[in-house]
């Protein structure tokens, strides 16, 4: 079996997948190389992908390389089964790209637009010929919530979590809508403009704020994107 290891921003996550099966998925508490091991423990692991956008964690990498025989640490540099036509790949983001990966073998043949509503929003292309193109960054959530408290005198934080209108109607309200509202106008923008410019495209939206947005869009959703897209690499790596 295959263990997946995903460290973002704000969260890890593990997956372990038999074959392309995906059997278990759960997200890891802060000890991640106890839990790792413990996974490990449970299933009969016989290769690791891990993947590390946060801070440089040496220890839990140590931690996998002792516990499975094979392991593959993805970056922007690995090879995939997608080509990759990004300028700089030592800067690509490790998730950006096992996102792609993932919805090329969910979706094989179409052009694709991926939007990880996350940390940060990423929009992410791949051509129907299997390459990957590249794509944009914006603020996430918290970023923005964040932001207009920090960089402001007297503006407060709100909790995205509570009523939305559609015109805010004191200044919390104001805040919370014009974000969430804003944030949902861009990712809709970003989908129309891709449908237009691709009618047979395929839209992707996963990350932990994928479930606020695009709501009267047709999209597919799928949270597991990422760890699907290192499975696929880590088999790729096998071959």
């Amino acid at each position: 079996m295959n263990l997946i290891v995903d460290i973002g921003n704000s969260s890890a996550k593990a997956a372990v997948f038999d074959g392309d099966n995906m059997v278990m998925r759960k997200r890891l508490g802060d000890d991640l190389a106890n839990n790792i091991a413990m996974i490990a423990d449970e299933y009969k692991i016989d290769a690791c992908a891990f993947s590390s956008v946060g801070r440089p964690r040496p220890e839990v990498a140590d931690a996998i390389r002792q516990l499975v025989p094979f392991t593959v640490q993805v970056t922007g540099c690995t090879p995939t089964p997608l080509v990759c036509d990004y300028a700089s790949p030592e800067t690509l983001g490790a998730d950006r790209l096992a996102a792609a990966v993932g919805a090329a073998y969910c979706c094989k043949g179409h052009d694709l637009l991926i939007v990880d509503a996350g940390t940060c929003i990423t929009y992410d292309y791949v051509s129907a010929e299997g390459h990957y193109l590249g794509g944009n960054i914006s603020p996430g959530l918290g970023m923005r919530l964040r932001a207009l408290h920090e960089q402001t005198a007297r503006l407060p934080l709100v909790n995205a979590d509570g009523e939305i209108e559609r015109i805010g109607s004191n200044t919390i309200n104001a805040i919370r809508a014009g974000v969430l509202q804003g944030m949902d106008y861009e990712i809709t923008g970003y989908i129309r403009t891709m449908m237009r410019r691709k009618p047979d495209a395929r839209i992707f939206l996963t990350g932990g704020n994928g479930y606020r947005f695009a709501q009267e869009t047709e999209v597919e959703r799928n949270d597991a994107l990422v760890e699907i897209g290192l499975n696929c690499i880590l088999q790729y790596q096998q071959r």
